[in-house]
């Protein structure tokens, strides 16, 4: 539990800083962000997304799976890249679509943070679901 709300105050914290930079400041004025989206883009990603990914990382729940991985086998393993490639792709083709026709707000940045924590914990939960059915062919 204080590690779910450690994210939530890290992220909550985050857009205070970053909302309070584009609305209230000219360090990320509306005009340049929207000139510059790709930019704006890459440093969404670098401070929000990947910090939280690396705390993610470091919960039991996250070890357990990243251990369940590596303990697949070859043969399961190229089934499950299929299936994450196509969550990633769905993932990503879904915050495309966002960005493309919705104008970025606090509505639309939370909908695609929510997309790619969604993408993440389904991403090891397949691992988890792997290695169950891997144990299951043996059996």
């Amino acid at each position: 539990m204080k590690q779910l709300f450690a994210i939530v105050s890290y992220y909550m914290f985050g857009y205070l800083i970053f909302w309070t930079f584009l609305h209230e400041t000219d360090l990320f004025p509306k005009i340049w962000l929207e000139k510059n989206f790709s930019i704006a883009i890459y440093l969404w990603l670098f401070f929000f997304i990947f910090p939280l990914m690396l705390i993610a990382l470091g919960t039991d729940y996250m070890k357990r799976r990243i251990s369940d991985f590596k303990s697949l086998n070859q043969n399961t393993r190229w089934s499950l890249y299929i299936l994450l490639f196509g969550v990633w792709d769905l993932m990503l083709g879904f915050a495309y679509l966002l960005f493309s026709y919705f104008e970025i707000s606090h509505v639309t940045m939370i909908i695609a943070n929510a997309l790619f924590i969604t993408g993440t914990y389904l991403t090891f939960l397949s691992f988890a679901i792997a290695k169950k059915l891997q144990l299951s062919r043996r059996d």
